[in-house]
């Protein structure tokens, strides 16, 4: 029965059943910095259940019914405020688009604005969630590299014009500027507004994916895209899964009224989770995120620095990394003579994982980089992964033939 359906795969379905995930549990004894979960002892597990109360002791019957996704009134509005003071950006609730996670909402974006053959530009490199949606959709993505200040839109406007020669004209440009998936960079004061004047006089859509905004640990604030944008060019995607809780299932955009509203007749599920937003929706009123963020902030400090001590510690000569101001990842390049895709089995062999580099380009570069999150991990075990990773990067240093220190 299994081979009937997979012989009869779309080309969508082809190429998900070409790719792979790595499971979010680890084996015993396993490392893992791949996946960038947020930490769970300091998940508000007694606020949410001080939520629950509050519903079941206000008759809130209408959490547990059914709901169109752009009538959530409340929680719309408890985000427009969370906005206009968090940053900046000053929308009405129906510019608000709650969907069952960010990556639901870029999916349907995909699906509402992508047709096969599609041009999206992205940053190289980039989160592969969205660039796997695009490619699922049938675009072809270009990838606009990146440095310590993020994506140059001197770059940007370079392959607008080798497009435009082309008679080709992207449909968006899909960017993490603040502490981007996977380099933990972030895009600076100075090109902030050079890419929105950039977006506003060509005609430019931008998603801005800022899934990391709240987290910043050091640094002064940056204005978002949507924000310096003049003429609405921006689409801005944020998540309470990093904040609240992932389990909620809550991500949201925000853009335009008529824009939204037409996401939400577009979705295949019209409907939104009604429970899980009305809990975040008091846990947003009730004051207690501004606290709960000051504590993930310190939190998130504390393991990055660990990282980074770790990696000067143990890590070969040759080997450097990122160093973020905020967020959950750091970007890793490796040695010369040493490849991230081929030391993968042995690091995982000495118990310690990770994601290549290369799963963030479109082309196949990267094989010298590799991602590391220390955000679902304790202290203890940064010390001892980076100790096993430096280990196995000494071994392949060595049978590339190159003094490992």
């Amino acid at each position: 029965m299994t081979d009937t359906w997979s012989q009869r795969w779309s080309r969508r379905g082809k190429l998900a059943a070409s790719g792979s995930a790595p499971s979010r549990v680890a084996p015993p004894g396993m490392i893992s910095f791949v996946y960038g979960d947020p930490d769970v002892p300091s998940l508000p597990l007694e606020e949410m259940a001080q939520a629950a109360e509050y519903l079941a002791e206000n008759n809130r019957r209408d959490a547990l019914a059914y709901q169109n996704a752009i009538q959530g009134d409340e929680l719309n509005e408890s985000l427009a405020q969370k906005l206009a003071r968090d940053q900046g950006i000053h929308v009405s609730p129906e510019q608000i688009f709650v969907s069952h996670g960010a990556s639901a909402g870029l999916s349907l974006l995909c699906d509402m604005v992508l047709d096969p053959g599609d041009v999206v530009l992205a940053d190289a490199p980039a989160w592969m969630g969205a660039t796997n949606m695009f490619r699922l959709a049938g675009a072809e993505v270009i990838g606009v590299p990146l440095d310590d200040d993020g994506i140059d839109p001197a770059r940007v406007e370079a392959v607008l014009d080798d497009l435009a020669r082309q008679g080709r004209k992207p449909k968006f440009l899909y960017t993490i500027p603040t502490f981007q998936n996977p380099e933990g960079v972030e895009l600076s004061l100075e090109r902030r507004h050079a890419l929105a004047k950039l977006a506003d006089e060509r005609d430019l859509l931008i998603v801005e994916d800022d899934a990391y905004v709240d987290l910043r640990f050091s640094g002064e604030p940056k204005p978002t895209l949507f924000s310096l944008s003049q003429r609405g060019n921006v689409l801005f995607s944020g998540t309470l899964s990093k904040t609240i809780a992932a389990g909620l299932r809550l991500g949201y955009l925000v853009g335009p009224a008529d824009v939204m509203a037409t996401m939400a007749r577009g979705a295949v599920d019209t409907l939104r989770n009604t429970y899980t937003a009305a809990l975040a929706d008091w846990y947003l009123r009730s004051g207690k995120l501004e606290a709960h963020i000051i504590e993930l902030r310190q939190i998130y400090r504390e393991k990055c620095e660990r990282m980074l001590a770790a990696l000067e510690r143990e890590m070969p000569e040759g080997t450097s990394w990122t160093r973020p101001n905020g967020g959950f990842f750091i970007w890793l390049t490796l040695p010369e003579g040493v490849d991230a895709v081929d030391m993968l089995p042995a690091a995982r062999e000495a118990g310690v994982d990770y994601i290549p580099g290369t799963a963030f380009y479109s082309d196949g570069s990267g094989r010298g980089n590799l991602r590391l999150s220390y955000s679902g991990v304790t202290l203890e075990q940064i010390d001892e992964g980076i100790a096993r990773l430096a280990k196995v990067t000494r071994a392949a240093l060595a049978k590339a033939g190159a003094p490992a220190d």
